[in-house]
């Protein structure tokens, strides 16, 4: 796997890109539900294993931000002290 630098910018960009796949998943229950359609069959079993991929993944990576954030706030208090 690779590192790719994210600003808050491009990690905007990922947050609505995966809103739209809500947006278009809450549409279909939306509709389903408007035309009386309660057994829509669907092929989840890799999607849902995606999402769970996804979520670690997420919650590792607010840990990583986490250490980052602290890294940094302690390294402008020394710069600080030291002045």
């Amino acid at each position: 796997m690779t590192l790719e630098p994210y600003d808050p910018q491009r990690l905007d960009q990922f947050a609505l890109r995966l809103l739209d796949l809500a947006a278009i998943l809450r549409e279909m229950a939306q509709r389903s539900r408007e035309h009386g359609i309660s057994d829509l069959a669907l092929h989840d079993k890799k999607a849902l294993e995606w999402c769970t991929k996804l979520e670690q993944w997420a919650e590792k990576t607010r840990g990583d931000l986490e250490l980052r954030v602290i890294q940094d706030k302690a390294e402008r208090r020394g710069r600080n002290a030291a002045k």
